[in-house]
């Protein structure tokens, strides 16, 4: 093998090392600023499941209120929701 045969050999491996070693510099940023978002998606999801959780507990409390200041109204309601419901699963 000349020398400028293995020069440029040398050279060639160089150029890929140098090309992996950007690469692997690129993956990690990227999976750095992937972990960020994660994070930040995780947060807020938390946080909208617990707005979520207060709101279904605020309207639980409220329907239940109305359930006890009007009995006979509810109980038409949920019968002609089940009569409703009861129909469609008939079709």
């Amino acid at each position: 093998m000349s020398a400028s045969t293995a020069k440029s050999t040398i050279d060639a491996a160089n150029d890929i090392h140098n090309g992996v070693d950007t690469a692997e510099q690129k993956l990690d940023d990227n999976i750095d600023a992937l972990s960020e978002r994660i994070a930040e998606l995780d947060k807020q999801l938390r946080q909208t499941g617990e707005l979520l959780l207060q709101n279904a507990k605020v309207l639980g409390g409220s329907a239940s209120k109305q359930i006890q200041l009007h009995p006979l109204a509810a109980f038409g309601v949920a019968f002609f929701a089940g009569l409703t419901v009861a129909k469609l699963l008939r079709r």
